[in-house]
């Protein structure tokens, strides 16, 4: 018995050379950057702050936003707001070309339709009325159930809570509209009215110093000032106002224009696509409107603003502003060119005329505040665009429209403004280039197959060649014997008929692992399967001798892994 364990562990092979694996050692953490502590002004983005910065409100008229109004980073109340007032076009859009389409209302997710009777949930984003009724409350199952319309869903878009209730009526505000307005009202009975098309009518808004509600410069603005809001019925509130107090005769209109809507998309379902189902929920969005208009119709009539006496001495802030109402500006530096023109801001013309030459985008942040003063009524993360003028085309406005302003004495550091703009849009556009170049030069450089070398070894031909080679042996290992592995012979020069390579267990090697090996392993591999065939011999002349013993194929010793063979 003794015997015949001693020879087992003479025809054992040890593979205990492929657990002799050890990593480098790490390097000790470095020390990063001391953490600089947050100011007390931070505050975390969320979907609140979001759509307190994007979009302006109409608030319930029984509501007092005299605190929302001195804090313009502080979110309106959900509950108490009426109306969402949403603009038609982006700040972008209006500042490159100084007109945009007025029917840019965008499409419902759900129906991909323009919104009929448009709602926006908490989250900012606007639906039809009668899609998100169907969403709310037809179950996941496809069953209608009323009630279930008291839980919340998920918004189809962020998966934030939506319920019935959270939902707020949008009024789209076409500033193109208004701005039009004013400018035929601003030409109308001046001899020459023949004024450039392609010129961005900007207004003076003046903001009182201890407030910050800022509009136009009027005969009613800044004399008129409630200290709870403005109501929407206010000259140029809807257009410029951040927050406005509705009137119930504003409500009733527009929510008798929903109605409106509702039953024309209710003929129009019925002409031509009969869907039981969608005229069900039409049906039930009409019946909510009704009731919303019998509420505003009981409303008690807002009394009347009462102007004041005389208009106010105090310090005031004035800017240009487009007149469509979005967040456009003028360039500081233009600003200096009418300044050195005028004097005084009080002495700005009401109405200015510019030709636009470029635009930079920004956004409202603590540095913006600090730097534009003027700017401070603004809430936190609203998106702003600067517009930078082009007083040569400008200048061809008539004199009857708007004073001559000399711009020639700037005309150094217009030029110079000028070039940093073809500056960085050439560095953009080298940017693109090179963002579209990185992608195919790493495509084209990295082949369909390529051939593993002496350094990109698998785990198979690693064991084959013998892993002490490439790895480290533990020190804790001891040494195996020289003789149960074949030692690697010199090269030898190319048999005409290459022979099968086969592995340690007696199988063929992967064809095309072996195929793209280099010289040193293929000699190897031939060690390998000459061993192999040393130990067959063996084998066959232990069978020729007398006795009980049969032959045993030679058995593989892994000692790491928790069994002694395999």
């Amino acid at each position: 018995m003794g015997e015949s364990k001693q020879a087992s562990k003479k025809r054992a092979q040890s593979l205990n050379h492929l657990l002799a694996f050890t990593l480098p050692p790490r390097a000790p953490p470095t020390l990063g950057p001391r953490r600089v502590r947050r100011s007390d002004t931070y505050r975390p983005f969320s979907r609140e702050r979001y759509v307190n910065a994007q979009y302006r409100f109409v608030v319930r008229p029984t509501f007092d936003s005299q605190r929302h109004l001195n804090d313009p980073d502080l979110p309106l109340p959900w509950q108490d707001v009426a109306q969402v007032l949403v603009p038609l076009a982006s700040d972008a859009v209006v500042a490159a070309h100084g007109t945009a389409e007025s029917d840019q209302t965008g499409t419902c997710p759900i129906c991909l339709s323009p919104p009929t009777a448009p709602r926006m949930t908490r989250c900012g984003h606007v639906f039809c009325y009668a899609c998100m009724l169907h969403y709310l409350i037809v179950a996941e199952n496809g069953t209608k159930t009323r009630g279930s319309m008291r839980h919340a869903k998920r918004c189809p878009i962020c998966w934030d809570d939506v319920v019935a209730r959270d939902l707020k009526a949008v009024l789209w505000v076409d500033g193109q509209h208004e701005a039009q307005k004013h400018r035929r009202a601003f030409l109308e009975g001046r001899s020459d009215a023949d004024a450039p098309n392609d010129t961005l009518m900007l207004r003076l808004m003046e903001r009182p110093s201890n407030a910050c509600v800022a509009l136009p410069r009027s005969a009613t603005w800044p004399s008129v000032w409630d200290s709870r809001s403005l109501l929407c019925s206010h000259p140029d509130a809807l257009v410029y106002a951040r927050c406005v107090r509705a009137t119930p005769e504003h409500l009733v209109e527009s929510l008798r224009a929903d109605m409106a809507g509702v039953e024309a998309a209710t003929r129009e379902a019925q002409a031509y696509q009969p869907d039981e189902l969608s005229l069900e929920f039409l049906r039930v969005a009409h019946e909510q409107l009704q009731e919303q208009l019998l509420t505003a119709l009981s409303m008690p009539s807002m009394p009347a603003e009462r102007p004041a006496s005389e208009r106010s001495d105090r310090a005031s802030y004035f800017y240009y502003q487009a007149a469509s109402g979005q967040y456009v500006f003028l360039h500081p530096i233009d600003i200096k060119v009418l300044l050195s023109r005028f004097q005084t801001y009080a002495n700005f013309p009401d109405t200015l005329m510019v030709a636009v030459q470029g635009a930079d985008e920004g956004t409202v942040d603590e540095a913006l505040r600090k730097k534009c003063k003027y700017l401070a009524h603004l809430p936190m993360s609203a998106d702003v665009t600067f517009v930078e003028v082009d007083w040569a085309r400008t200048a061809v406005v008539p004199a009857s429209v708007q004073p001559a302003i000399p711009w020639e004495p700037w005309a150094d550091v217009l030029a110079e403004r000028s070039q940093r703009r073809v500056n960085k849009a050439a560095r953009e556009e080298k940017s693109r280039k090179r963002a579209q170049k990185e992608p195919r030069k790493h495509r084209d450089a990295r082949p369909e197959e390529q051939p593993l070398g002496d350094d990109q070894l698998s785990f198979r031909e690693a064991a084959m060649v013998g892993a002490e080679m490439y790895f480290p042996i533990h020190p804790g290992a001891a040494t195996d014997d020289d003789a149960l592995f074949p030692s690697m012979p010199a090269p030898a020069p190319a048999r005409p008929t290459e022979r099968v390579a086969k592995t340690v267990w007696g199988t063929p090697a992967a064809t095309h692992a072996h195929s793209a090996a280099t010289p040193d392993a293929q000699h190897m591999d031939e060690a390998w399967h000459s061993l192999e065939e040393r130990s067959g011999d063996a084998e066959q002349c232990e069978g020729k001798r007398p006795g009980p013993k049969t032959k045993r194929k030679p058995k593989l010793i892994l000692t790491g892994g928790g069994r002694t063979a395999w």
